[in-house]
């Protein structure tokens, strides 16, 4: 079993979060603004602060989506029966194969770039099994060509710095 990196969710760094949140918010409306300066100028083809402008509105855009995500499940609580929840880090083995043993945060997919590690959707087949789970339960979720899959929770334990 490898060791997962942390990730940054807990209530200790959601102030954090929001505030480069707001920041990028900010940021956004500044450049938005450059956009249409530069939109302003004509010819498009040939104006490439426009299209610098436009390609760092998108960066922003992506950058803001992973910030809301994160905050989904910034300050994420335990649940009281100790489960699998969105926000946990969960280790898998696939089909009772110890050699086919993988890791991932659950969570909102666009978070992959603020934890560095594979994040499993919860409303992804594979996420709807692992949810609620505990350590050593086996689960079995539908494959997309049909076929079904079998899962043993290793562990589990919510994200956290």
């Amino acid at each position: 079993m490898t060791a997962a990196p942390s990730a940054p969710y807990t209530p200790v760094n959601r102030a954090r979060i929001e505030n480069e949140l707001a920041s990028s918010c900010r940021e956004r409306a500044l450049v938005s603004a450059e956009v249409l300066l530069h939109r302003s100028a004509g010819d498009l083809d040939n104006n490439d602060a426009y299209h610098r402008a436009v390609a760092r509105l998108e960066s922003l855009d992506t950058h803001l989506a992973q910030l809301y995500a994160a905050l989904s499940t910034a300050g994420v609580e335990p649940t009281a029966d100790g489960t699998v929840q969105i926000g946990s880090i969960v280790t898998v083995m696939f089909d009772h194969d110890p050699g086919d043993v993988t890791t991932f945060l659950v969570g909102a997919p666009e978070q992959f770039a603020l934890v560095g590690m594979d994040v499993c959707s919860p409303d992804s087949p594979l996420g709807k099994a692992v949810l609620g789970a505990d350590t050593a339960d086996d689960r079995s979720y539908r494959l997309p060509n049909g076929g079904e899959c079998t899962i043993t929770i290793r562990d589990h334990h919510l994200a956290s710095l």
